[in-house]
């Protein structure tokens, strides 16, 4: 259970995570801050596929199928797997291609560089490429990703580890609720208890 810690309290449990993902509006900071296209395209395919810093650092276009729309690279454990492609990291693999033949960026000047990217888009809590990764995965579940499709996408052994992003997608998906379902005022109530504990 790498991304959280699990602290006992007085008959409970809670979680602690050690990388938070990113929210939206924090998403939209990062890749509006790059600076340049190199930035941009370590920003977004690490934010579009969960890819391990190691993997992105030495992807070649020989492991991209264009036609199937994935990558297939061999992940931690030496162990084959495949990535799906979204149109958005599809572009900007495509276009970076164009003039290279693989990343090539090793994976301490790709953390230098996402955290300089945050520092710009101000955001006040770490950021690296395992956070990008983390958000991917609770992103793919808060929209209604098969957790089991998710521990094959980021080569997980165990769907333990993979369970950590099913409970914060859970947190996401209260937090919702109480934004959406209690927007409305309870106006035809006659219970004046409940009107004040709801204001």
């Amino acid at each position: 259970m790498g991304a959280c810690r699990i602290i006992w309290g007085w008959n409970k449990m809670v979680f602690e995570y050690k990388r938070e993902p990113l929210e939206e509006d924090e998403i939209l900071a990062l890749r509006k801050a790059c600076r340049n296209f190199e930035e941009e395209v370590i920003i977004n395919v690490l934010l579009e596929t969960g890819m391990r810093v190691a993997e992105f650092s030495k992807l070649t276009e020989e492991e991209v199928s264009w036609q199937r729309g994935c990558i297939t690279t061999i992940g931690k454990g030496n162990k084959r797997r495949v990535i799906p492609l979204s149109k958005t990291a599809r572009f900007y693999l495509t276009e970076f291609f164009k003039d290279h033949r693989k990343i090539d960026i090793s994976p301490r000047l790709i953390q230098i560089k996402v955290k300089a990217v945050a520092d710009k888009a101000r955001i006040h809590k770490p950021v690296s490429p395992h956070v990008l990764r983390h958000t991917f995965a609770v992103c793919y579940l808060h929209r209604g990703g098969n957790v089991r499709a998710l521990q094959g996408i980021l080569g997980h052994t165990s769907l333990t580890t993979t369970d950590v992003y099913l409970n914060y997608s859970g947190q996401r998906v209260i937090d919702d609720f109480s934004r959406i379902w209690d927007k409305e005022p309870i106006e035809d109530t006659k219970n004046s208890n409940l009107l004040n504990y709801i204001q």
